[in-house]
């Protein structure tokens, strides 16, 4: 199948993703947009594409001859060129979060669902071996019935990115809960398979709607069983790369993993321990994710980070942020509903 394909955000990131991408079979980069006149040059010489000031433009000009747009922007301005694209019939590689508003992530899924497009998210864990291998442990059943989990990622996030749009609200919609922090909270969903359905939170603040500590008291619901979850999220640690370790619980052991081991314990004894000795660098996820989307819209394989999906981490995340604010227990799923 061949897909032409468009870009938004052609900075630092979304350039590495876009040099994965046109290595994909069938694809063709059509063309870009970017407020930078310095990123559009870059990606005219590097891609042979013309590159556009914004992305009203991009779709005017090329809107009939665009089946794929992969979005790399700061997170408030995913949903107005997320819903242009859909608008123009084409499918939507959002990198995450999806968005920062549940009503805008509802929008979109309904609007992706009427046209019959496909919306997914860069959650990269997804395609991690290690993550993946957890996750199988968990639906093999063995820990037995999952009760409780732990979670922590540790980054200095705010001292890394200060000046920059990811600490300036307007652009961002939050701190380190929206940004690396959202990656634990998708692969926390994800491997107990489970619906968030409360949170109690308190937050801390670097600086005005710029979260840098949470501690979350989550509870998810599987099949039926409820599995309380506790998540600590630091954007003050010492660490550039992100530090982070998982725990789950069950009736039968324990699972720990901290990124590079995988540890089950039974009841008295360890049964399994392994290393992960496989490619998890940028450049190999990136290719798995990218592939999967493509493979999804041609109908030959389900999509990994389906749009809902993404709510399910929007409406967590802001339910956090209200939980925090309002000092109780919010219903996670009341959330989604009250925008419906």
């Amino acid at each position: 199948m061949q897909f032409r394909a468009a870009a938004i955000g052609l900075g630092g990131l979304g350039q590495l993703e876009l040099e994965v991408l046109v290595g994909l079979e069938g694809v063709e980069l059509v063309a870009g947009a970017d407020v930078s006149g310095e990123a559009r040059e870059v990606f005219e010489r590097e891609f042979d594409a013309p590159a556009y000031a914004d992305h009203d433009a991009m779709l005017a000009a090329h809107g009939d001859g665009i089946d794929v747009v992969l979005i790399v922007t700061p997170h408030t301005l995913h949903f107005e060129q997320a819903r242009a694209c859909l608008e123009a019939g084409a499918h939507v590689y959002l990198e995450k979060p999806m968005v920062t508003d549940v009503g805008d992530a509802v929008e979109l899924l309904e609007l992706a669902d009427d046209r019959g497009l496909v919306v997914q998210v860069g959650y990269q864990r997804r395609f991690h071996p290690g993550f993946g291998e957890v996750k199988r442990l968990v639906d093999a059943g063995r820990v037995g019935e999952v009760h409780a989990a732990n979670a922590y990622l540790g980054q200095n996030w705010f001292e890394l990115h200060e000046g920059t749009w990811r600490v300036d609200p307007t652009l961002s919609g939050g701190g380190q809960l929206y940004d690396t922090g959202s990656h634990l909270l998708d692969a926390l969903c994800w491997i107990v398979d489970g619906a968030p359905t409360r949170v109690s939170a308190d937050v801390t603040y670097a600086k005005p709607e710029i979260d840098v500590n949470s501690a979350l008291s989550i509870e998810f619901d599987r099949d039926g069983q409820s599995i309380l979850v506790g998540v600590t999220i630091s954007g003050d640690g010492v660490e550039l790369t992100p530090a982070e370790g998982y725990t789950i619980w069950g009736t039968d052991g324990r699972i720990t993993f901290d990124g590079e081991r995988i540890r089950l314990a039974g009841r008295g004894a360890t049964v399994y321990e392994s290393t992960i000795d496989a490619h998890t660098d940028f450049t190999s996820l990136t290719t798995a994710k990218l592939e999967n989307f493509l493979e999804s819209i041609a109908g030959t394989a389900a999509p990994a980070v389906p749009g809902s999906d993404g709510l399910r981490v929007t409406a967590l995340t802001e339910a956090t942020y209200r939980a925090d604010e309002r000092e109780c227990r919010v219903d996670v799923q009341a959330l989604i509903d009250e925008t419906r």
